[in-house]
């Protein structure tokens, strides 16, 4: 074989290496964005596209550069995988809107039911933040007393409601009544999801223990629907 035959054959086999491991990148970005990938020119976003679609990209780690119609500039980073196509989201996320909720019961310590989920009120109030705005209907239980109260989120405000078991009613409270928002009790404050994520794992791990104490002592283990509510 002279060569030239060995020099082509080397080539196509190089290139045929090269291809076998190219992959692809999906941008979604708006219309008219530009793209620059790793410092080059890489072309507009179009929504025909659903954004900027980019082949044969090697393997690896990418910086990305969406510039948007209105001038502001994202920076990416990307790694690409040789099997599956690499996505990346540049588009405007909406923002969430969120406000607090101010939680009290009268005598202290009750539960309330916020989405589904028991939490406990065991000091002066409960305090939560970052939860998506809307309308919340709260069930407030002591002993075999419950109460509930409807509450509307509003985005970047505290809404404050109280259950009076003395009174037998529950409602919203005044924005006087309310802390303001540089009390440091807002500062201890979690979120909505932290709070019921907790409460949850804690739930979880008293029904194990209680399996596992069940099955030392012989006993028939309890099904979830056995367990009584909290009270």
């Amino acid at each position: 074989m002279d060569n030239t035959r060995i020099c082509r054959l080397a080539a196509a086999l190089a290139f045929a290496a090269v291809a076998a491991s190219a992959t692809d990148l999906q941008i979604q970005c708006p219309e008219g964005a530009h793209i620059r990938l790793d410092g080059a020119d890489a072309g507009v976003c179009r929504e025909a596209e659903e954004g900027r679609y980019l082949r044969d990209l090697a393997p690896g780690e990418h910086a990305v550069e969406v510039t948007l119609p209105g001038g502001e500039v994202r920076r990416h980073e990307v790694e690409l995988d040789d099997v599956v196509p690499g996505r990346l989201d540049a588009r405007d996320q909406q923002e969430k809107h969120a406000g607090m909720l101010y939680l009290q019961c009268i005598p202290q310590q009750c539960t309330v039911r916020v989405t589904g989920t028991d939490l406990e009120i065991d000091h002066e109030d409960l305090r939560l933040t970052e939860v998506p705005a809307g309308r919340y209907v709260l069930q407030f239980r002591r002993g075999k007393k419950t109460l509930e109260a409807v509450a509307f989120v509003k985005d970047g405000k505290p809404t404050g409601v109280r259950a009076d078991f003395l009174a037998g009613r529950a409602g919203i409270v005044s924005a006087a009544e309310v802390p303001r928002l540089d009390d440091t009790g807002w500062d201890l404050a979690q979120t909505l999801e932290s709070t019921v994520l907790q409460k949850n794992l804690r739930d979880q791990l008293d029904s194990d223990l209680r399996q596992m104490e069940a099955l030392r002592k012989g006993k028939p283990v309890e099904k979830p629907e056995d367990v009584p509510p909290p009270q």
